[in-house]
């Protein structure tokens, strides 16, 4: 799940893909969670999977549009938030009977994350 669901951009000088021309100034939206579920980089692409390479996602952008805190976030997140939450919440879990439910397009996150307690 991307947590950038879109991103316009403007058409810099005349392309043509897909059998589209694109015209400059027009303005078009690159759908970053389509690009990351795409099959011919990422096999079973729908199927979450922790161990594939990730190496091709976009899911911060690419290039000069590439987010500059990308790695700020991954390091908070990763290294620092989820690994005190469990140490310091041994029992929490997410609540399998309550999926999560993410919304938004350009910038897209959970609306709840429903957990529950095991004790601990």
């Amino acid at each position: 799940m991307s947590p950038i669901g879109m991103s316009p951009r403007r058409i810099a000088r005349p392309h043509r893909i897909g059998g589209v021309a694109l015209e400059p100034e027009e303005r078009v939206f690159l759908m970053y969670g389509s690009a990351n579920r795409d099959e011919a980089h990422f096999p079973a692409a729908d199927r979450f999977d922790i161990t594939r390479d990730a190496s091709k996602s976009i899911a911060f952008g690419a290039g000069p549009h590439f987010c500059p805190g990308a790695a700020a976030s991954r390091t908070l997140i990763a290294e620092v938030a989820l690994p005190l939450a469990f140490e310091r919440l041994p029992g929490l879990a997410l609540d399998d009977a309550r999926p999560t439910r993410f919304g938004g397009w350009a910038f897209r996150g959970p609306l709840e994350l429903h957990a529950i307690w095991r004790g601990g």
